[in-house]
């Protein structure tokens, strides 16, 4: 059997694993739930899904497995700047909330905040079928020396 090794790639102080659906060849396999899941696979081609827990947010990759090699499949999401924008978002309503801002700041702000959701949607709209990153990599298998044949 080959083994499949999927890994979620995460940058920064926070590494949340966030529950992600894989499916093989259409076919649910399983919740990932941790970073990194490796699956024990038949030498073959097929494809491999990442589902978000929104069913219309995934990517697809198709690989093919070999006994000597481990297949590495790595993703990541394309949130970044989007996050960064939400967090200056929430920081300006914390503001707007607390203080009353002049006139045409208001209006600055309400035009900035539903553009930028606006903006949000349709790229989330667009890129729904490849929401993930993914980088697929093969390397050679390390056999690991079963401990009761050791010659000494």
């Amino acid at each position: 059997m080959a083994r499949l090794v999927i890994s979620q790639k995460k940058k920064g102080k926070f590494n949340l694993a966030l529950p992600h659906y894989i499916l093989i060849n259409g076919k649910n396999i399983g919740l990932m739930n941790t970073l990194t899941v490796t699956l024990e696979v038949p030498p073959t081609t097929f494809e491999v899904r990442i589902q978000s827990m929104f069913k219309w947010f995934y990517s697809s990759a198709v690989i093919t497995t070999h006994d000597e090699t481990d297949t590495f499949i790595e993703f990541t999401d394309r949130e970044k700047w989007w996050d960064a924008l939400f967090v200056v978002d929430v920081i300006l309503w914390c503001i707007k909330g607390l203080f009353h801002l002049a006139a045409p700041w208001t209006w600055v702000y309400e035009i900035f905040t539903n553009g930028y959701f606006v903006a949000w949607i349709v790229y989330e709209w667009v890129i729904r079928k490849k929401y993930f990153r993914m980088e697929v990599y093969s390397k050679t298998a390390q056999i690991k020396p079963e401990t009761d044949h050791v010659i000494q």
